[in-house]
């Protein structure tokens, strides 16, 4: 498994995404939503809500970034090892077009969504 890339240590390693993924769209959204799924999150802000994506590995940050922007989003810079998609428009979608599965991100979604809508 090693020989195939596997590696014992993701962070100590600073793995990426294999470039396949950037082949296809639906690639890229599948990544997406795993991604999110286990080491993403989802919070209210003040005026909006938030998503998070978090990870120690700068190189597997970057690759998010530029999936993101190439599905056409707006993320944040790297902060804090995370990324974030902040405007409203961009965390509507995401849960539009990327359908994560993850029922607890699901079920915050829907509630911060009806907060903001009464607003």
């Amino acid at each position: 498994m090693i020989s195939e890339g596997l590696v014992f240590n993701k962070v100590k390693s600073q793995v990426d995404v294999p470039k396949w993924i950037f082949s296809n769209e639906e690639f890229m959204k599948r990544f997406l939503r795993g991604f999110f799924d286990t080491d993403g999150s989802i919070y209210k802000l003040r005026y909006g809500i938030q998503i998070s994506f978090k990870n120690y590995s700068h190189p597997l940050l970057k690759s998010l970034q530029k999936m993101l922007s190439g599905l056409g989003y707006k993320p944040s810079r790297i902060s804090s090892h995370s990324v974030y998609l902040t405007r409203i428009s961009d965390v509507a979608r995401f849960f539009e077009d990327i359908k994560p599965a993850n029922m607890k991100h699901i079920k915050r979604f829907d509630k911060f969504i009806k907060q903001h809508m009464r607003r």
